[in-house]
């Protein structure tokens, strides 16, 4: 385990012994010949900046832009796994109505029950009539008429019959007819028992005989069956709460008995014999439940013994009347509480109240537009945790819903005179609700103005009716909840308001606008409004051509559909789609909306879900024009348009011919492949999704093939791209190649592709083409006579090659063979990608074809014997030493000249860890294992044929402990005949993309709010103004001392942290107290070295015969990615490197065609500038790459005009145009990226004669350029100079291994291998030498490999050979 020591014993000398004892000179200091002028000229130039940077003006962020923190680098472009709550059933799937109603009223008027004693005066109205003016029997018959009225008045669709004193025999004919007549619908039955005795509590009304003369009792039970069910019940009577607690009783016996008898029928019949299960079958053969009897609905007056109220201001039938007419009742009930209204208001001005219940613009009607809010959202805000009991009594039945809806009325008015209305099912109390008072206020507003209305009616003065602000104050009270108190995912009261004021044209906009923002919170508030009943109405506003309602309508409707794709069919019916189509269309109509690209991104979005899995969806969109509509903004300037048009045309021609012909019509393929070089990684990836979908059809003509094969060539380029979304769905999209163009194709390509590698291997290592024991290597005659014959028996055309022919002959294929030829190589290379996804997506296409040539006759003997033989010569090649790689790797095995060097097979690799087993070096010496990767060599295409012990390690794991004495595979493998397994399981092609998904994530995230990083108080916020001020804190620190570390002696050791391993690079990051060590076996160990522990260790993943070569900081204000770079130019980024599972954010390969051109390889180095977000990459390469991290593309290549492999990289940190690179034959170049790529090259210096060691611009002060070289010599520069200013003679007896220049003070550091670390004054004035030596009696110390100064603090990190990390600082 790496550990870190207290300071060791070091040498340190005088500086003038130093500088006697080396010779070190200051040369060309300035061009003078005194050292006083040269000293006062070098005090003048400190003053200035140099090159110029001084005229730049350049504003200092603390926090910049954050790179590789997108959404795509965080989820990897894979939908989200959280579970979320599951989505409400909020459509009604069973809209029951109630079509029959039975109207019994028993009065007996004149007689009063024997159990009831009245009060004197008493209620006596029954349905706002006195049943004593006229003669009983008319009376009974106007009440029952008045009922009937005032529950057609209800719903005038339910047909209701009356019955007036009924007999047994009467009602129990009735019910009986009724229930025929209504089948299995609901039945309403109303029973009026205020001239009948109580209900028992055995569960018995009371009707009369035939002649009046007594009272004879209905079982509950009995009504039950007459009646069935479903029914709604109204208990309008004294102890009603006796009917309700019987008829639930004998309810429940009915059910049991029901079941019983339903498990006795199943044990009782025989078993049928086993047929073949039809999946149609069960769901017809078994007949569906009959309806419950629980399910049964009641609504009663009053409790079990309580007694209705007998006030003489109040109707008899006070429950009748609140849930037939609730607005007159609850005026009079207002009237009856405030004595003061009385003065100018009487109970007959109440029912005279102007206006019809159904027009909302009278005084009437706007009652009852609010009572329904009212009621709605009561009972929405007290069955929130019970959505489908609110669903049942609210939103299935018109009848049902109202009748629920007075009963709140009733429950309040009852409850203050001592009733306590029930209720099957129960609900909560609702009579206290503070939303009541807001009634209470509009019924006041009301009655208010109800004198000047009736005056005004009668001839009086006009008076103009004002209408209620309740709509708008509750709309006011929904927009301070949204801009106040939606922290937390609570529903709020005002959201079945928000649904009425819908209907309100006046209202209708602002309401439109506030649901859009309470959608926007997510999608818990998508699920609240649709399971309110929002939907019915945002789909009937479609059919409104208003202008102003058509942004807020996408914005709803995108984020509906976002969360809920179920409503393709809602929107093919009365053509709701259309009204997307023409805001997606072209026109100036759509001119006048703000942000039109954002909305019609959204209407691209909403079409692409409608046309998802749905043909008829699909079909109606062509006919509507919409692949014109959505081809018309490919080159719109808003990326998101540009994303989901392109998802949209996918999802069009998605499985459809229809679609993919008319988008050939318009040339639709060509325009989606110009925009694989767009400059948005997810409208690439958008692109390659779309052509994805467009490949692979079954009906395909030579015209579609032809299509097919210029869109695969033309993806090509995606393989280059930085983003691993894009590579990852470029290879999907070549599954579908694969998929469709069946095995010969790809298995003639891949035998092909065998054979070029078996003679390029042949002409490059003849020398290994011997027999091994006693078995040779297949005879090129042999291969080739294989192969001809196999191809013969494909295609005909191959039959006219000649067995042994030239390869160039053998080679010659037709124009389409070319194509899967090409396709074939670029699944190999991809399935070495450095991201896993992008690898694991290739690989599984490329063992599906392995599987294909393994299982077919004679091309699997050959694959079998190319193998065999590869592991034989491969074998012996990789018993050497790990570390003689690095300056000397093993000659590349390529498949073509564009691809990058392959690594050695994986089952060479596993032979050579048997191999480094059997020969490993001491105990005490560090020994990485041998790494096993895929590789585009020979033989890891065919992985598959062998199955050994030992699996290859998963690239998707970074384990956060190195692997030091893990063995590895103990068995020696022998290659010889290994037994061949061609057990293989095929992965599913085409592959599948999630790319969909994931961007249809984008519509359930708020986007009407600031991020949460913008947010003060947030998490994010908080954290983010710590780490600044802790920044600025570190950046004062650093402008307090770095004034005294030009002239102070660099001798105090911090520290010394145990590696276990040689570290070859370290990176010091800005503000955090994190060092990171990379050593040669391409582990990264992160110290924090202001307390020497170690806080995780991540495994790079290289390839075999690879090594870190660079390391860079990314977004260092911040939270910071570490960046590595690797000689075999992949760079790869790690967020949480600091944490026990370091996050790999992204990787791609940097830099390509690298070559070796020295007799020392660079690998990759980069430089990294921040304010522009650019990454420059060079190395074994003939040019410099220039990357943009937000486009994640390459944009610019620089020509090195240079022999030799770049070794070190630096820009200018204020504009990041000017960047000098110096080379491994001492040049350094000064290249301006604004000018062309050929005559970038602005300056040349060949001062140094050797290996450019390191090259730094620093980033304070004046700006300095030094340079070291391997010769021992530092040099100074000015851009706009020829030559250097000043040269300094550090090392002249010794090669220089590493050079650091701090950014902020005038302090050079250099080491060589004479085991001495230099310091250096930029003026060329020797500070310190130190001599780390360790062991007993200061023996000759280690060399030391690597220095790197901290950005701010005055620190120094130095690592050596023996594994040790040591930190110094200026002496105080």
């Amino acid at each position: 385990m790496p550990v870190a020591t207290m300071p060791t014993i070091m040498q340190t000398t005088d500086a003038n012994e130093d500088s006697r004892s080396t010779s070190s000179t200051l040369v060309n200091g300035e061009h003078r010949t005194d050292a006083e002028p040269t000293r006062a000229n070098n005090t003048t130039n400190q003053s200035a900046v140099r090159h110029g940077f001084d005229q730049d003006v350049f504003e200092e962020d603390i926090i910049r832009f954050l790179y590789f923190s997108e959404k795509r680098h965080d989820t990897n472009a894979k939908p989200l796994s959280i579970v979320r709550p599951p989505l409400q059933d909020w459509r009604l799937r069973e809209r029951v109505k109630t079509v029959s109603g039975l109207l019994v009223i028993c009065l007996n008027i004149g007689t009063d029950p024997p159990d009831v004693v009245k009060t004197n005066p008493c209620a006596k109205l029954e349905c706002w009539i006195d049943p004593f003016l006229v003669i009983p029997q008319k009376s009974l018959e106007t009440i029952g008429k008045h009922l009937h009225v005032q529950y057609e008045n209800i719903n005038s669709r339910t047909r209701f019959k009356l019955s007036l004193d009924p007999s047994v025999e009467e009602t129990k004919k009735l019910c009986c007819q009724t229930r025929r007549n209504a089948k299995d619908e609901r039945i309403l039955f109303h029973y009026n028992g205020h001239g009948v005795p109580k209900p028992t509590t055995s569960g018995e009304i009371w009707v009369f005989n035939r002649n009046y003369t007594q009272y004879i009792p209905v079982s509950l039970f009995d009504l039950q069956s007459w009646l069935g069910s479903p029914v709604i019940y109204v208990w309008d009577c004294s102890s009603a709460g006796n009917i309700v607690n019987a008829f639930n009783r004998f309810a429940e016996q009915r059910d049991n008995e029901a079941m019983r008898l339903s498990g006795n029928q199943r044990q009782r019949s025989p078993s049928p014999p086993q047929q073949p299960q039809d999946p149609t079958a069960s769901a017809t053969s078994t007949p569906p439940p009959a309806s419950s009897w629980r399910d049964c609905i009641q609504l009663a007056a009053c409790g079990p013994y309580e007694t209705l109220p007998m006030n003489p201001d109040l109707p008899a039938d006070v429950f009748t009347s609140c849930l037939t007419t609730p607005i007159e009742m609850s005026l009079r009930w207002v009237i009856m509480r405030n004595p003061l209204l009385t003065a100018n208001i009487s109970m007959d001005m109440v029912s005279k109240l102007p206006g019809c219940a159904k027009e909302r613009r009278t005084p009437l009607g706007e009652l009852n537009w609010i009572f329904t809010a009212v009621t709605d959202t009561i009972a929405w805000c007290v069955l929130q945790d019970q959505p489908d009991l609110f669903k049942r009594l609210f939103r299935q039945d018109l009848m049902v819903a109202s009748m629920f809806r007075n009963f709140l009325l009733a429950d309040r008015i009852m409850r203050s005179y001592q009733c306590t209305p029930m209720s099957t099912p129960k609900l909560p109390d609702t009579h206290d609700h503070p939303i009541w008072q807001a009634w209470d206020l509009a019924v006041d507003m009301c009655l208010f103005q109800l004198p000047q209305l009736l005056a005004a009616e009668n001839g009086g003065p006009p008076f103009q009716y004002q209408p209620s602000t309740f709509f708008a104050e509750q709309l006011t009270a929904f927009e301070v909840w949204l801009a106040e108190g939606a922290v937390n995912p609570t529903i709020p009261e005002q959201l079945p308001i928000v649904l009425q004021v819908l209907l309100s044209q006046v209202h209708r906009l602002r309401a439109l606008i506030l649901l859009s923002r309470f959608l926007d919170l997510g999608p818990w508030a998508v699920n609240a409004a649709l399971s309110v009943g929002i939907f019915p109405y945002v789909l009937k506003l479609l059919q409104s051509p208003a202008a102003e309602l058509k942004p807020v309508l996408v914005f709803i409707w995108a984020r509906i559909l976002a969360v809920d794709r179920s409503c393709q069919t809602d929107l093919l019916k009365d053509h709701g789609y259309a009204y997307f189509i023409n805001i997606l269309t072209p026109n100036n109509a759509m001119l006048s909306i703000p942000h039109v690209s954002e909305h019609r991104a959204m209407s691209a979005f909403i079409l692409s879900v409608f046309c998802t899995n749905f043909r008829l969806g699909q079909q109606a969109c062509l006919r509507g024009n919409m692949i014109s509509a959505c081809l018309a903004h490919v080159k719109d300037p808003d990326p998101l348009l540009r994303q989901w048009v392109c998802l949209c045309l996918a999802q069009v021609w998605m499985n459809n011919s229809e679609g993919k012909a008319a988008a050939v019509a318009e040339n639709g393929h060509e325009k989606l492949c110009i925009m694989l070089t767009d400059s948005v990684p997810e409208v690439r990836a958008s692109a390659m999704y779309a052509l994805g979908t467009f490949l692979g059809d079954l009906n395909k003509t030579e015209q579609i093939m032809n299509i097919e094969h210029n869109i695969a060539i033309a993806s090509l380029i995606a393989m280059a791209d930085a983003s691993p979304i894009v590579r990852n769905e470029f290879v999907i999209a070549l599954s579908h190649i694969v998929h469709q163009a069946g095995p010969d194709k790809f298995l003639l390509a891949a035998s092909q592709t065998m054979d070029e590698d078996q003679r390029q291997q042949a002409q490059q290592q003849p020398h290994q083409r011997k027999p091994n024991n006693g078995r040779g290597a297949v005879p090129t005659r042999t291969m080739t006579a294989m192969l001809t014959d196999y191809r013969a028996s494909v295609d005909p055309h191959h039959q006219h090659h000649a067995i042994g022919a030239p390869a160039s002959a053998s080679a010659t294929t037709t124009s389409y063979e070319s194509v899967y030829a090409v396709i074939w190589k670029a699944l190999l290379n991809l399935s070495v990608d450095p991201y896993p996804d992008v690898a694991r997506s290739a690989a599984a296409v490329v063992d599906h074809i392995n599987a294909m040539l393994l299982a077919t006759p004679t091309i699997g003997d050959y694959a079998t014997l190319v193998v065999r033989d590869v592991l034989k010569q491969q074998q012996p090649s990789l018993t050497g030493d790990h570390h003689d790689r690095a300056e000397s790797p093993v000659p590349p095995t390529t498949l073509t000249s564009t691809m990058p060097t392959a690594a050695v097979s994986t089952f060479a690799a596993k032979a050579s860890a048997a191999k480094h087993a059997s020969a490993a070096p001491p105990s005490h010496t560090p020994v990485r294992p041998t790494k096993l990767t895929r590789s585009v060599s020979l033989a890891s295409t065919l992985r598959t044929i062998y199955q050994f012990g030992n699996s290859q390690p998963d690239p998707t794991s970074t384990s956060a402990v190195r692997p030091h004495h893990q063995d590895p595979a103990s068995a020696d493998i022998d290659p010889s005949l290994p037994p061949v397994s061609t057990s293989i399981q095929e992965p599913s092609l085409p592959l599948a993309s999630d790319f969909f998904d994931w961007s249809c994530e984008y519509f359930t995230e708020p986007q009407m709010r600031a991020a949460e990083s913008d947010e003060p108080g947030s998490v994010v916020y908080t954290q983010r103004k710590w780490r600044r001020n802790r920044n600025e804190r570190i950046l004062l620190e650093c402008n307090q001392t770095k004034s005294k570390a030009g002239t102070s002696r660099w001798e105090d050791q911090l520290i010394t942290m145990f590696n276990e391993t040689e570290a070859t690079q370290l990176l010091f990051h800005q503000y955090e107290p994190h060092l990171v060590a990379a050593d040669a076996y391409n582990y990264l160990v992160v110290w924090d070295w202001k307390t020497g522990t170690p806080l995780n260790v991540i495994d790079n993943h290289n390839p075999f015969q690879s090594r870190i070569t660079d390391m860079k900081f990314i977004n260092e204000d911040d939270v910071a990615i570490l960046m590595t770079g690797s000689d075999d130019g992949v760079v790869r980024l790690y967020k949480d490197y600091d944490q026990e599972k370091p996050i790999l954010v992204s990787s791609w390969r940097a830099l390509k065609d690298m070559e070796k051109t020295h007799s020392r390889q660079s690998g990759l180095v980069c430089e990294w500038h921040q304010g522009r977000g650019t990454l420059f990459t060079g190395g074994d390469a003939r040019q410099i790459k220039v990357w943009d991290a937000q486009q994640e593309l390459c944009v610019m290549d620089i020509s090195t005009k240079s022999s030799t492999c770049v070794t070190s990289l630096t820009s200018d940190q204020i504009s990041g145009n000017i960047l000098i690179a110096g080379f491994g034959d001492g040049v350094i170049g000064v290249y301006d990226r604004r000018l062309r790529s050929t005559s970038a090259l602005v300056q040349r210096w060949e001062e140094h004669q050797s290996w450019v060691t390191g090259i730094h611009l620093q980033r304070d002060g004046n700006r300095e350029l030094i340079s070291g070289g391997y010769g021992g010599d530092i040099k100074i520069w000015d851009i706009r100079e020829s030559q250097s200013i000043r040269t300094i003679r550090a090392h002249t007896d010794a090669e220089m291994t590493s050079l650091a220049v701090h950014d902020h003070c005038q302090v050079i550091v250099s080491a060589a291998d004479d085991q001495v670390i230099k310091y250096w004054n930029i003026d060329g004035t020797p500070l310190t030498t130190v001599r780390p030596s360790t062991g007993f009696l200061n023996q000759k110390g280690p060399t030391t490999r690597s220095l790197t100064f901290h950005p701010n603090l005055m620190v120094v990190a130095a690592s050596s050979d023996d594994g040790n990390v040591t930190l110094y600082g200026p002496s105080s």
